[in-house]
């Protein structure tokens, strides 16, 4: 007998991992506070699902909230990579037909390594600052740990070659999908 109830939970699973993923554990829960949010019970505001780069904010970098550095932003692969967003897979997919390296999109601390969603096989998930997180899924061999500090343009993993075709990259705002090409710079081709 199979059990095709679960997959409609599959997509409502992926949500509540990358939400909590800002905190370092291996199955991160969405109602457990961010560190350095309060934990009062308060509602967190709600935010749109695409940040708007205010007119001062250059290609490249998310905006700073007052007090916080801007977030420089990096392709995570290499620029001449075909790239297309979709809002159903919440991010940008990748055809990678040989490994490439991955690297870090931004500065920020390696929040989470491992393989507990399927459809995201071997996946990293980076924090930068307490509002942002990028996922590189899909990956063929990781290269960092839980914890790790990397720095933006760092080789994290590598893609899975030929085998899979297709690698994925996400940038959540406070655990909602935004279109990367909001914060990415323009492509070089």
């Amino acid at each position: 007998m199979k059990c095709t109830w679960l997959r409609p939970l599959t997509g409502a699973f992926i949500a509540l991992i990358l939400a909590g993923c800002a905190a370092t554990r291996p199955a991160p829960v969405q109602n457990e506070p961010i560190p350095g949010e309060s934990s009062h019970g308060a509602p967190r505001p709600s935010t749109p699902a695409t940040p708007s780069r205010p007119p001062s904010a250059k290609p490249g970098e998310a905006a700073p909230r007052p007090g916080e550095a801007p977030i420089v932003w990096a392709w995570p692969l290499p620029s001449k990579v075909p790239a297309t967003y979709s809002a159903l897979s919440k991010g940008l997919d990748f055809e990678t037909r040989r490994v490439l390296p991955v690297r870090a999109a931004a500065d920020g601390v390696v929040s989470y390594v491992g393989n507990s969603i399927k459809s995201y096989g071997d996946m990293v998930v980076i924090k930068h600052g307490p509002n942002y997180l990028s996922v590189y899924a899909n990956n063929g061999k990781v290269l960092v740990k839980e914890g790790e500090s990397v720095r933006r343009g760092q080789k994290i993993a590598e893609t899975g070659g030929p085998d899979s075709a297709r690698w994925h990259f996400e940038i959540r705002h406070r655990g909602k999908p935004v279109d990367p090409a909001v914060l990415l710079p323009r492509k070089n081709h």
